[in-house]
């Protein structure tokens, strides 16, 4: 992501820095990040959905888990206390 300005309230505009040039210097024009085509808001939805993803992707396994876990105890005749009514799962 390139150096960029960012409005924080009651701070004023921040400089984000891309690069090490301006990291170092806190000057802007001093900025050697290779332009992007992503705008930082596109960028952030991005990160956004994928860490959504992951999460929905750990949310499955867990669910498969206690499934496993919840069958383990039917089989064997023991009450799950965990059992309650679920809504159907997609």
């Amino acid at each position: 992501m390139r150096c960029h300005y960012e409005y924080v309230k009651g701070v004023g505009r921040v400089l984000i820095p891309g690069c090490m040039a301006v990291a170092v210097s806190g000057e802007i024009e001093r900025c050697t990040c290779h332009p992007s085509e992503e705008s930082y808001r596109s960028y952030d939805r991005e990160a956004y959905q994928k860490e959504v993803r992951q999460l929905k992707e750990i949310i499955r396994e867990l669910r498969e888990e206690n499934d496993f876990y919840a069958k383990i105890l039917e089989e064997n005749e023991i009450k799950n206390p965990y059992e309650r009514k679920r809504a159907s799962r997609k």
